[in-house]
């Protein structure tokens, strides 16, 4: 058959998403979209079974925004995760936990309406006049719009551009915190730890590219990011609860409690250890050959 005759080589609108860029089957991607369905899942059989209290849209709605919180920080986890464990295959993760995050965010919006008996003129108005509310509309929008320019073909239409619209995923990331943040009133501490760890990805994405790799650095940073967050604790009840800030900086720095800051800093521990254990296996595979 001539060149000429050939018929053209058109790609697939959609591409199944348990399999990698070259057609193959991919574990990782299956294990992946299974947590990303997981939280709906649990949301809808606690609803069904009576579970989720007796405001159960409101706990619903409570219980996607976090997921959309944690997604969204994943997402922003990947390149990082991928560089300290020389992890390529975790870039195709990336699509999917961003696109999840945007899931859980219209779940979020639509739970919040429905909570409104769908008064569109009331919600419409809300969003555009409270200011925590104004936040987050902001970010929801930012976020549907990354999402919607996600596909390959949106990629191969913008261009260079992309890459900088994509970027708006780090003050989409702010906004959403700062929603976050002013939704929970009192207590906080639900919303310190995520922010924390977004935190720590983004200082090291502001670092020096040669030292990005430094399990030093990252332990300086997480120490770093550790104190910020007790001090950002203190100063948060102060400002809207009135307590005495050295009593909350006691609390973060004594075992009296379990705080924000030592959570994160045991997570940070941990996965210090699991780098070094990775670089670890690696040398010691290499000096066996």
């Amino acid at each position: 058959m001539s060149t000429e005759q050939r018929p053209k080589r058109r790609h697939a609108v959609f591409s199944s998403p348990l399999k990698d860029r070259t057609g193959c089957f991919s574990w990782v991607k299956t294990i992946c979209l299974t947590l990303c369905v997981a939280p709906a899942l649990y949301i809808a059989a606690w609803w069904v079974a009576g579970r989720l209290g007796g405001r159960p849209i409101h706990q619903a709605m409570l219980d996607t925004g976090f997921w959309a919180i944690r997604f969204l920080v994943l997402c922003l986890a990947v390149t990082p995760v991928r560089s300290w464990f020389d992890w390529s295959r975790l870039i195709q993760l990336r699509r999917m936990l961003g696109l999840t995050a945007a899931f859980y965010t219209f779940a979020h919006v639509t739970l919040y309406a429905a909570q409104q008996g769908f008064d569109m003129g009331f919600v419409l108005g809300q969003m555009v006049t409270v200011f925590y509310l104004i936040l987050g509309t902001v970010a929801t929008l930012g976020l549907f719009a990354l999402a919607l320019t996600s596909t390959d073909a949106a990629i191969a239409r913008l261009g260079k551009k992309w890459i900088g619209l994509h970027r708006l995923i780090y003050p989409i990331a702010v906004l959403s915190f700062w929603h976050f943040f002013l939704t929970q009133k009192i207590d906080i501490g639900t919303a310190l730890v995520p922010a924390g760890l977004t935190l720590w990805l983004l200082l090291w994405r502001a670092s020096a590219a040669r030292s990005r790799r430094s399990l030093a650095r990252l332990a300086s940073l997480a120490m770093g990011v550790a104190v910020i967050t007790a001090l950002g604790e203190a100063g948060w009840y102060a400002l809207y609860s009135g307590l005495n800030p050295r009593l909350v900086l006691d609390a973060n720095f004594s075992f009296s409690r379990w705080s924000a800051a030592q959570q994160l800093t045991a997570d940070f521990a941990l996965i210090l250890l699991l780098i070094a254990m990775r670089r670890l296996l690696s040398f010691t595979i290499v000096q066996s050959r």
